[in-house]
C-alpha cells in the first residue's frame, strides 16, 4: 500500500474518531431514562451563541444515560456560567470605537472672515480632544479591528477546568447514596473572536456643537469544547439484588455512571462541542443546537459634544455617548442594554505636543446576558468610571504619533478565579492517586481596574484624507481581554 493510502487511512480514522467522540447518545435507546431528565430551558433548542455554554452538554445540561438513578451533575461552571456571558456583554460596552472627532478641525477667524485650523496635529486615535470640527463641516471614517481574546480575569480560555459535582440526595426517599461521591472533571477551550468594523461620520453644527454616529458591524466566532473524564470512586456502585437495583455497594457492575450506555464500563470519557446543529441529533441527550459564528449590526452610539472653553492654548468640552442597542444580544453582537456615558474633554496646545484628558462615567440598562439566560431574565450590566490621559504629536506636517493610557474601574462586575475541588477523603478514587483537581469559581462579583495602552499613528495621505493605525496594549488581565488589539482606519473630512 502507498504511503499516500496510509496518509489516507489515518486521516479517516481520525475522523471517525472524532466522530465518535461527539455522537450524542438517543433518549429513546435508553428505557425509562425520559422519567428521570430535568425540565428543559430558554436555552433548549436555541442556536445562539449565548446558549453554546449552556447546551454544551445538551438541553439537560450534564446528565448520562442511566435511567436506574438521576445521574444529573451540577458545576458553577454551568450554572453561574452568566458570568462568562456579563463579561462578554460587559467587553461590548467597553470595545473601543476610534475617535470620531476630525483629524482637521477649524476655527472660524471674524477679523478675516475664514476658517483656519485650530490644531496642527491629527488628534489622538481612541479617545476625545476638545477641539470642535467647525461649522457645516463633515468627517466620515472607517476602522477595522480584530479581537482575539485568551483570557477571562487573567484565566486561560484555551484551558479553563471545571469540575461537576453529583447532584445531592437522589436515593430513595431523597437520601445521599455513596456513588453521589464521584464525580466529572473537565478541560474546556473557549474560542471567542470578534472582527469589528465600524463607520462613522461627524458633523459640525456649529462652531461650538458637533454631533456623530458609530455603526458598528461585527462577525463573532465563538467556539468550545469540554474533554470530561467520570472519576469514579472505590467502592460506590450500585448492586442488584434478586433481580433488583440497590444503590450500593460494589466496584461494579452495574455501574452508576458512564457516557455510552453500550459500554457501561470504559465509556469515562467524551468530548462535547458546539455546533451539532443537525436535525439528526434532535431527541438525543448530548444534542446541542448552537452554532458558532454570527455576524451584523452592532450597538449603534450616538455623541454630542459641545465647546464649553476655547483659549488660544486650553480647550474644554463636554460630551455624552446614548448607546442603542441594536446588536442582537443573543449571539454577542450587542450588549442588549442602552447604555449613556457624560464625560469632559479636555485639550492642552504646546507646540508640536497636544496634552489631553477624558473623564466620565458609563450607565448601563439591564440585558439577557447579565441576569439569567436559561430563565429568560434580565438584570442590569456593571457601570463603570474611566479615565484617559495622553497626548498627540505632530511628528511632521503630515505624521501625528498619539499615546494614551485608557482606564476603567468596573463597579461590582461578575469574575471567575482558579480555585481546586477537593474529593471526599472518605472514598478514594478508583485510577489515580487522591488529589485536588483544578477548577473555577464563577460565582464572584467584585469592583476591578482594566487598564490598557495605547499606541497610534495618523498619516496625512493626500487632501484631506488620512490613514490611521493603532494598537490597545493591555496592562493588567482584569475581564475579557487579550494582549494587543490592532485597528486600521481611513477618515475623510469634507
Amino acid at each position: 500500500m502507498s504511503r499516500n493510502c496510509f496518509a489516507l487511512f489515518a486521516v479517516l480514522a481520525a475522523g471517525f474518531h472524532l466522530l465518535a467522540q461527539s455522537t450524542p447518545v438517543p433518549i429513546s435507546s435508553v428505557p425509562g431514562l425520559n422519567k428521570v431528565l430535568p425540565s428543559t430551558n430558554h436555552c433548549t433548542g436555541q442556536p445562539g451563541l449565548a446558549c453554546v455554554i449552556p447546551n454544551l452538554y445538551g438541553p439537560y445540561g450534564l446528565v448520562l444515560p442511566n435511567a436506574s438513578h438521576v445521574a444529573h451533575f451540577n458545576s458553577t461552571f454551568q450554572s453561574d456560567f452568566a458570568a462568562l456571558d456579563a463579561a462578554i456583554a460587559t467587553q461590548l460596552t467597553l470595545l473601543p470605537l476610534a475617535s470620531p472627532a476630525s483629524g482637521f478641525t477649524y476655527k472660524y477667524d471674524p477679523a478675516t472672515g475664514v476658517y483656519s485650523r485650530s490644531a496642527q496635529s491629527f488628534g489622538p486615535v481612541l479617545t476625545e480632544r476638545a477641539e470642535t470640527i467647525g461649522r457645516h463641516r463633515f468627517y466620515f471614517g472607517t476602522t477595522f479591528q480584530r479581537f482575539r481574546f485568551d483570557k477571562l480575569d487573567g484565566v486561560p480560555l484555551h484551558n479553563l477546568p471545571a469540575v461537576f459535582s453529583h447532584q445531592p440526595d437522589t436515593g430513595t426517599n431523597h437520601s445521599s447514596e455513596p456513588y453521589e461521591s464521584q464525580f466529572i472533571s473537565t478541560v474546556n477551550s473557549l474560542d471567542l473572536k470578534v472582527n469589528q468594523f465600524t463607520v462613522f461620520g461627524t458633523y459640525g453644527l456649529t462652531d461650538h456643537v458637533d454631533i456623530s454616529v458609530a455603526v458598528p458591524i461585527l462577525e463573532v466566532g465563538f467556539n468550545a469544547t469540554s474533554d470530561a473524564t467520570i472519576n469514579r470512586t472505590v467502592d460506590t456502585e450500585p448492586t442488584i439484588v434478586n433481580g433488583k437495583f440497590q444503590p450500593c455497594c460494589s466496584n461494579g457492575p452495574p455501574f452508576a455512571h458512564f457516557f455510552d450506555p453500550a459500554n457501561p464500563r470504559t465509556s469515562l470519557t467524551h468530548t462535547f462541542s458546539n455546533d451539532q446543529s443537525s436535525p439528526i441529533n434532535v431527541g438525543n441527550l448530548y444534542w446541542n443546537p448552537s452554532r458558532n459564528s454570527a455576524s451584523g449590526f452592532g450597538d449603534v452610539v450616538f455623541r454630542i459634544k459641545g465647546s464649553v472653553y476655547r483659549g488660544d492654548r486650553l480647550s474644554l468640552a463636554l460630551l455624552a455617548d446614548v448607546r442603542v442597542p441594536t446588536g442582537d444580544e443573543r449571539n454577542f453582537l450587542g450588549s442588549g442594554a442602552w447604555g449613556l456615558k457624560p464625560f469632559a474633554a479636555m485639550s492642552i496646545r504646546t507646540g508640536h505636543l497636544t496634552p489631553h484628558v477624558n473623564l466620565g462615567y458609563q450607565w448601563n440598562g439591564s440585558s439577557l446576558l447579565a441576569g439569567d439566560i436559561l430563565a429568560g431574565t434580565k438584570a442590569r450590566l456593571p457601570g463603570y468610571g474611566f479615565f484617559s490621559a495622553g497626548t498627540d504629536v505632530g511628528i511632521t506636517h503630515s505624521l501625528t504619533l498619539a499615546v494614551d493610557y485608557i482606564g476603567q474601574e468596573l463597579i461590582n462586575a461578575p469574575r471567575v478565579k482558579s480555585t481546586t475541588y477537593t474529593p471526599s477523603s472518605q472514598y478514594p478514587l478508583v485510577v489515580g492517586p487522591q488529589r485536588d483537581f483544578s477548577n473555577v469559581d464563577t460565582a464572584i462579583k467584585e469592583t476591578y481596574n482594566q487598564s490598557n495602552a495605547a499606541v497610534g499613528l495618523k498619516y496625512n495621505v493626500f487632501g484631506r484624507l488620512l490613514l490611521s493605525g493603532n494598537i490597545l496594549i493591555a496592562l493588567n488581565d482584569g475581564g475579557l481581554r487579550q494582549r494587543v488589539v490592532p485597528l486600521i482606519g481611513l477618515s475623510y473630512t469634507f
